[in-house]
């Protein structure tokens, strides 16, 4: 309804992206779980987030609609589902599951089932305390506010306000530690499961980094348009988070992940310094040494360029140490093998030493060497 409505959409947000994207991603990545791997509950958890994320922008879209036109029944109930249904997928709802259980669709081990328990308990009481409330239901900024259907005017607007506060703040500490547990989980998983955490962190990380460098530019002044931030929001966390997951659980491009880390860490630094260098030696030029702005910027310019290869091999080298070991390792590996190759002249010598090169770097089930008879 809001989509025909085009003389009132003037920016991104307008559109209500986060009611259309994020059913469309998780839908269809939980119904590719779900035909591959029936027995994992994230397949399903991602169903359920599809079928509810609709409701909330729904009501608002039909509340809208009644405030534009007015005369559409059932009102203040779509207002009313639309004030706590979000409540089931987030803070502490299907979102905080999907992290738990991942990657296998099981609890890591009976010790985490107090945690479950408890956010499923978290969430009816917040279900509960918005039916409760007797404070007025605001669907959407600008649009006037309709009264709770459910509420109870005995309980107080402050008192209620004070507790729902407290609701948000443990379910977002439950929330938080559950995905700090994945990560401590993932170090000292097998090599498989600690792959397919390293995807679904490097997602969520590589969106909360953008939305964090939007925020960056804004205080520092640039002007940003509004829907930069809800565009990085809605396709970081409704379409790149949920199809690392569906990539991890499915088990397609694990291999490469500790690269694409390694490179994507490696070139945010890069860019760092040398827009910092860029902008440092522009001020130099212009403000201390008796040089024109054009000066300056082909200077700097000149200079970003010719530090950009030793510069990248440099922080490349010191990334992959730390996010690239097994890079690392292998590069270390062969340059210690070529050493001995070029001070060694016997066959057997050399057969005994590629092979332990080989099995150190690559790790292979067996390992043979052939080598070609004189004529």
């Amino acid at each position: 309804m809001d989509m025909l409505d085009r003389v009132r959409i003037h920016a991104f947000h307008d559109l209500q992206p986060t009611g259309i994207v994020l059913p469309v991603s998780f839908s269809l990545l939980g119904a590719l779980i779900v035909s591959r791997q029936p027995g994992n509950r994230i397949g399903w958890i991602y169903l359920l987030i599809g079928v509810l994320m609709p409701w909330q922008a729904l009501g608002a879209l039909y509340f809208e609609r009644n405030v534009i036109s007015g005369g559409l029944p059932g009102v203040r109930l779509a207002a009313w589902v639309s004030n706590w249904v979000v409540l089931l997928i987030f803070p502490a709802g299907l979102s905080l599951f999907a992290f738990l259980l991942f990657p296998s669709g099981h609890l890591p081990s009976p010790r985490w089932r107090p945690v479950a328990w408890s956010a499923v308990g978290l969430v009816a009481v917040g279900i509960v305390l918005v039916w409760l409330s007797p404070s007025p239901i605001s669907v959407s900024p600008g649009l006037p506010e309709v009264a709770n259907p459910t509420g109870i005017a005995a309980l107080g607007s402050i008192a209620t306000n004070a507790v729902a506060t407290a609701w948000w703040l443990v379910a977002l500490v439950l929330l938080a530690a559950t995905i700090g547990s994945l990560v401590i989980r993932g170090r000292s998983a097998a090599p498989r499961e600690r792959q397919q955490v390293k995807l679904l962190a490097y997602a969520a990380a590589l969106t909360i980094g953008l939305v964090f460098a939007l925020s960056f530019v804004g205080l520092a002044g640039v002007s940003v348009a509004p829907g930069w931030s809800t565009a990085m929001i809605v396709f970081g966390f409704g379409v790149a988070v949920p199809l690392a997951c569906g990539l991890a659980i499915l088990k397609h491009g694990l291999y490469e992940i500790d690269r694409l880390i390694s490179r994507t860490i490696s070139y945010a630094i890069l860019t760092g310094l040398l827009v910092g260098m860029f902008f440092g030696v522009v001020a130099v030029a212009t403000d201390v040494l008796p040089f024109s702005s054009p000066v300056g910027v082909a200077a700097s310019t000149l200079a970003a360029a010719a530090l950009f290869n030793p510069l990248r091999l440099r922080v490349q080298r010191v990334v992959d140490r730390r996010f690239n070991r097994a890079r690392y390792d292998t590069e270390a590996i062969l340059a210690a093998f070529s050493g001995r190759l070029r001070e060694t002249v016997d066959l057997v010598t050399i057969e005994r030493e590629l092979s332990a090169a080989v099995n150190l770097s690559l790790a292979p089930g067996h390992t043979s060497v052939w080598i070609k008879p004189p004529a």
